[in-house]
């Protein structure tokens, strides 16, 4: 704690003085409206009621101090700008090439984001491989894109990601031709729930399907809604 809230006590005045009371809850709904969030969905992020965040908002009250990290870091801020309303320049950081499975390319490694793009690309300047893992929840929706693309947020032909769309697609969430993930929807579909001309899953919705739960034109498993039914 004291490593992201330097000289506590002296914090822990400031937020307890009218002043900065105001200041605060300013801030925050500054930085709330920027990030295009409700007091009901900041809080929800922060771990309080909105009627919590309405309160800081309108000086009512302050946010527990072992609250300002985490409240910092969703509005995008460190603890001090959030408490001093100052912006902390922040140096550009320069890619660095490595090398990565053989292929050359540009690295950025923080402890906000771990990015990989490769130098070699399509005539559409789209990177043969794009990496992009973002370890900060203001990274988070950052994506990758490339012809094979890794990250949390992933678009390519080949993609692997929490949230993925390609024609090789794997992910929690997975969008494409081929297409595996706890929810799946594709051409044919491997998942919990797979949707599909060719389905297979616990839920299984397409043309052909295979589940425990199975609906579609040809249907095979245990609990069937079909044209021709097998089990």
């Amino acid at each position: 704690m004291n490593s992201v809230l330097p000289h506590c006590n002296f914090h822990s005045k400031i937020v307890n003085s009218d002043m900065y009371k105001r200041m605060l809850g300013e801030t925050i709904y500054r930085l709330r409206k920027e990030k295009g969030l409700s007091q009901a969905e900041l809080g929800k992020l922060v771990g309080v009621s909105n009627k919590a965040v309405s309160k800081w908002e309108t000086y009512e009250a302050n946010p527990d101090i072992t609250l300002l990290p985490l409240l910092a870091q969703v509005l995008g801020v460190t603890a001090n700008e959030l408490l001093t309303d100052i912006k902390t320049e922040k140096k550009e950081i320069e890619p660095v090439k490595s090398k990565l499975f053989g292929i050359e390319g540009a690295v950025i490694h923080t402890s906000e984001k771990y990015e990989f793009v490769s130098d070699k690309k399509t005539r559409r300047g789209l990177p043969y491989l794009h990496i992009h893992r973002g370890k900060k929840f203001h990274t988070m929706e950052e994506k990758a894109t490339g012809v094979i693309a890794i990250g949390n947020n992933a678009k390519g032909i080949i993609s692997i990601g929490f949230f993925s769309i390609g024609v090789f697609s794997l992910g929690l969430f997975s969008f494409g031709i081929f297409t595996t993930g706890i929810v799946a929807i594709g051409l044919t579909s491997f998942g919990i729930v797979a949707i599909g001309g060719t389905a297979f899953g616990a839920i299984a919705v397409g043309l052909i399907s295979f589940g425990a739960v199975a609906i579609g034109l040809l249907s095979y498993g245990a609990a069937l809604v079909s044209y021709h039914l097998y089990n």
